[in-house]
């Protein structure tokens, strides 16, 4: 008896645990790769102890195990795939059978022939593997995709249940030894079922490449509007402001404080307040239009990154978000809530980085508050020192200060 199968049934084992725990991720089909996982393993020992003549019998059994783990394999990845039409993954899977079984009838289960099927199977696996470790690159893929990873998992199961079936070790005698001294490296491959433990390796790899992206993008989206988060707006204005100063094009910073937030939160409770802040970056993102990044830098202030875009393009998109805003009151039942804003402008300048560009515009910010709201403020061009980021620290909090100390006599109903 070879102890080629003892290394499946290892890996396999060792596979199990972490696809249990995986399927805890809440991904599609995690429940059936670990049945898949469980039942290839049983069907691998079965193969294995079919080498002994007083126990040929197995090899039938783990026959039918090892086409129930395929079985729950294709499932998976139905399910993983979001592919909406069962039929269509049952008619890739017919096809990829039926032509194994035409290339068998046509040239005979001679090792030729499975020569070729070992490879076409490991062929397929190689694709699959790349494919499915490449997902978290793509939120949603097509659904030519879906079927072509669907079409490499059903050719490489249909080969593996082909080679099985009519290699030499599935009816060895004691006469016969099972050692593959006529196969290449993938006869063996798929004879010994080293074909499911790489295919879940890939699978394991796919689950956590799509737990890792949607931590990723939880992480990055404010969970309320939308938006980046802070440090992920900061990331991305830090790597497009070093970007642009390399390649000497302009980079301009808004920096966004709803006004009399405070009076929205006090009058109408947080539940509309929450409304307004979603409302509110939902309108301005409608404004960009692809021309920069929204993200939420704490409460009610937004800033936005605008790379290649001059101090006068931002300052003509800051009017216009003001105008728009200004112009889409948010609804509260029959009385709806007019919004305005505040902005703060910045350009780059040689040498700054992203919190210099901010502190900048948080400063200009305060002159739109001071002098009455609802329009923006260009800042100066001048080199932050550590005064200036105490005075922008306080402008921010006399701004706190100013909105709770104000009456809301511009947070007024149009009904």
């Amino acid at each position: 008896m070879s102890f080629l199968p003892a290394i499946s049934i290892i890996a396999l084992l060792a596979m199990l645990p972490v696809l249990i725990s995986l399927r805890a991720s809440m991904i599609e089909g995690g429940t059936d790769f670990a049945a898949a996982c469980a039942v290839a393993s049983a069907a691998t020992l079965f193969m294995m102890l079919s080498a002994f003549p007083t126990l040929q019998p197995l090899s039938l059994i783990g026959f039918v195990f090892l086409a129930g783990a395929c079985l729950l394999v294709l499932c998976g990845f139905h399910h993983a795939l979001g592919v909406q039409r069962r039929t269509s993954t049952s008619l890739v899977a017919a096809a990829s059978m039926a032509f194994v079984a035409l290339l068998i009838a046509a040239f005979g289960a001679m090792s030729t022939t499975l020569h070729a099927l070992s490879v076409i199977g490991i062929a397929a696996a190689f694709v699959l593997i790349i494919a499915v470790c490449s997902q978290h690159r793509r939120q949603a893929p097509g659904p030519i995709e879906r079927l072509c990873v669907i079409a490499c998992v059903a050719t490489g199961c249909s080969t593996l249940l082909a080679v099985t079936v009519f290699s030499p070790a599935a009816h060895a005698t004691a006469s016969v030894s099972p050692a593959p001294v006529s196969w290449d490296f993938a006869c063996a491959v798929m004879r010994w079922n080293f074909y499911l433990p790489a295919l879940f390796l890939g699978v394991i790899l796919m689950i956590q490449n799509r737990v890792i992206t949607e931590l990723k993008t939880t992480i990055a989206r404010d969970e309320l509007t939308g938006a980046l988060s802070r440090r992920a707006l900061l990331d991305l204005g830090q790597r497009a402001l070093t970007t642009s100063l390399a390649r000497q094009q302009p980079v301009s910073f808004l920096l966004l404080d709803l006004d009399y937030f405070k009076q929205i939160n006090d009058r109408y409770g947080h539940a509309v307040g929450d409304a307004a802040l979603g409302h509110f970056a939902g309108t301005v993102a409608t404004c960009l239009t692809g021309r920069g990044t929204l993200g939420r830098i704490g409460g009610e202030e937004f800033g936005i990154v605008l790379p290649n875009c001059t101090e006068d393009a931002a300052f003509t998109l800051a009017e216009e978000i003001g105008r728009v805003v200004r112009d889409t009151p948010i609804g509260r039942f029959d009385r709806p809530i007019r919004l305005t804003v505040s902005i703060g402008l910045a350009e780059a300048v040689p040498g700054d980085t992203i919190s210099d560009i901010m502190i900048r515009a948080d400063m200009a910010l305060y002159d739109a508050k001071a002098d009455g709201r609802d329009r923006c403020t260009i800042a100066g061009r001048f080199q932050p020192d550590a005064s200036a980021r105490a005075l922008a620290a306080a402008a921010a909090q006399m701004r706190a200060a100013d909105s709770r100390s104000f009456e809301p006599r511009l947070l007024r109903d149009t009904g």
